[in-house]
Parts: C-alpha cells; sequence; structure tokens
C-alpha cells in the first residue's frame, strides 16, 4: 500500500470519533511501518533533540517535552524490566523518540496525523507523541483513558520488538511469516504488562473494544488478510481495525486461562527454524497444543460467523 493510499484512508476516516481514531491506529499498527529501508533512527537522530538514559531506553526528545519524554521512557523502562525478569533469557535495549508536533514524521509520509505510535524493529526504536493533549488518540473526555490507550499502543510497538527478541533474534524476518499472528503476540506483550499495572484500565478497554467489533461487521472473514489489498481506503481502515481489536479481544481470554505461560510456551514450541513454511493452519495447529480453543476460534472465520471476538 503506498504512502498515498494510506494518508487518503486516514484523511476519509479521522473524524473525530472513539472508534474511528482507534481503527486509525490499527491501520497505522500494522500496513508496514516495521520494516523499512531508510534508517528510520537516523532521520530521528538529524533533528538533534536533547538525549535522555532511562535504564535500558535511549529517549529523545525536544525543548519543552523532558517530562513526558522521560514518563514514556519510564513505562517502558518498567515493561522491558518486567518482561526481563518473567520471561527470561532476554536483554531488551532500545530507543523512543517523544516528538512535538513540529517534529512529527512516520513511514507513511508527513501528512499523516500526528500522535499514532509507531515502530521500526530492524532498529529497536519506538515512535510516540510527546503532547499529552493533542494528537489522533486524544478523544478529550477522559484525559486518564486517552493517556493509557497512547500508553497501550507504544507498549504494542515494544511488543514487536519483543517478538523478534525473544522469539527469533537470529533469523532473517523482522516479524512473523503470518501477519494476524504477530500483531496478536505484540498484543498479547502489552496487554499482559497493563494487566499487571493496572487492571482496572484493561477491563475497561476490554468493554470498549467490544463495543466497537459489535458495531461493525466486515464483509469478509479470514485470517488469510490479503483480501485486505482490494478494500477501499475507509473500509480497508475499518475492517483491519476490526481484526486488531478482535485480536485484542482473544488476548484477553487467552489471558485470563495462561496468563505468561502463553508467551513462554510458544517459545518452546514455535517453529522459528523453519519461517518460510509458516501457514495459518500449521500455526494454528501447534497453538491449539498450546492453548485449546484456538481452531475452534479460528473456525468461526471459516463459517463467516459475524463477530469470531464473541464466544
Amino acid at each position: 500500500m503506498s504512502n498515498f493510499d494510506i494518508a487518503e484512508t486516514l484523511r476519509s476516516i479521522c473524524s473525530g470519533s472513539t472508534l474511528k481514531l482507534l481503527l486509525t491506529a490499527c491501520l497505522m499498527l500494522a500496513s508496514g511501518a516495521h520494516a523499512q529501508d531508510e534508517s528510520q533512527l537516523a532521520r530521528i537522530q538529524a533533528l538533534n533533540l536533547e538525549v535522555l538514559k532511562v535504564g535500558r531506553v535511549t529517549t529523545y526528545y525536544g525543548p519543552g517535552d523532558r517530562e513526558r519524554a522521560e514518563q514514556l521512557a519510564t513505562l517502558c523502562e518498567e515493561a522491558a524490566a518486567f518482561f526481563e525478569r518473567e520471561l527470561g533469557g532476554l536483554t531488551f535495549d532500545f530507543h523512543l523518540a517523544a516528538l512535538a508536533p513540529k517534529d512529527w514524521f512516520s513511514p507513511y509520509g508527513n501528512d499523516l496525523p500526528y500522535g499514532i505510535p509507531w515502530g521500526s524493529v530492524a532498529e529497536r526504536l519506538m515512535v510516540v507523541p510527546a503532547s499529552s493533549s493533542e494528537g489522533a488518540l486524544i478523544q478529550g473526555y477522559d484525559r486518564s483513558y486517552d493517556q493509557r490507550m497512547i500508553e497501550f499502543v507504544t507498549i504494542h510497538e515494544f511488543g514487536h520488538i519483543a517478538n523478534k527478541q525473544y522469539y527469533h533474534p537470529t533469523s532473517t524476518y523482522e516479524e512473523f511469516p503470518v501477519p494476524w499472528f504477530e500483531e496478536l503476540v505484540a498484543s498479547y506483550f502489552a496487554y499482559a504488562f497493563f494487566r499487571s499495572t493496572d487492571p482496572q484500565w484493561t477491563e475497561s478497554a476490554r468493554k470498549d473494544w467490544t463495543a466497537s467489533v459489535e458495531g461493525y461487521t466486515p464483509r469478509v472473514l479470514s485470517l488469510d488478510w490479503s483480501f485486505m489489498r482490494s478494500l477501499p481506503g475507509p473500509e480497508l481502515a475499518q475492517t483491519y481495525g476490526w481484526y486488531q481489536l478482535v485480536l485484542n479481544l482473544r488476548v484477553v481470554e487467552i489471558y485470563a486461562e495462561h496468563g505468561l505461560a502463553f508467551l513462554r510456551r510458544l517459545k518452546e514450541t514455535l517453529p522459528v527454524d523453519t519461517p518460510d513454511n509458516w501457514t495459518t493452519e500449521s500455526l494454528l495447529d501447534r497453538l491449539e497444543r498450546i492453548a485449546p480453543g484456538f481452531q475452534g476460534w479460528a473456525d468461526k472465520f471459516k463459517r463467516g460467523t459475524n463477530r469470531p471476538g464473541n464466544n
């Protein structure tokens, strides 16, 4: 999908509602921001920002944004320490750029909305909005919820970096070759962290995700996401966002039964030495052994059930 197509899509759906802005974020998260030929870190460094080291996190920020940058860096540091402690066998170090509107950019082009976190797995980089009062994810009616939403998306981006470093650090792939699974596990990292640190918010988010899923039914139900390439911009945004929320709800279900053990079992079970041979079917077979119920969940897509996020 070209930068122009993505920009047009986002302009067409950014009308201010909670659902549409959330779907904008989901579209941004999975439309290709994680693998870029150009060095995004070099672009950050060329801005000549201030640099702050917070534990494992090298943080870049502009004048007047130190407090917010330090807050977000501390959150990421806490997430890194949490998963190093709980999972073992890995060490995280990464870059975080908290950018003001005037410095904002993304791999999609400078005409995209300010404020949606994105990342580069190859460079272990996360880019987040420094402003806590403006941006595409700011709704204005609940400041605390707005901030948590930004932070959840930020730790989702951390989840993509964690996927690579924990599961397949030596592979030639930046991400898992099955897209829906890559997004599910990245969200699992984010949800697991916030479930541990802010369970009240995760319950509010679950209700919001459920309402959003129930409010839209995509034309095509399939875990083979190649069909989305043919969707027009606004429908692509809503459809992709809907799938992201369905995956979030699946994460909620799995975590309730298996907790962090699910991530550990994945490491023992995934065929990371043969990523070229991955398919949804072979992956589901392995997932069913780790967390029974996966196959039944996936079958709902094949049967054309309207809302696979619900049991």
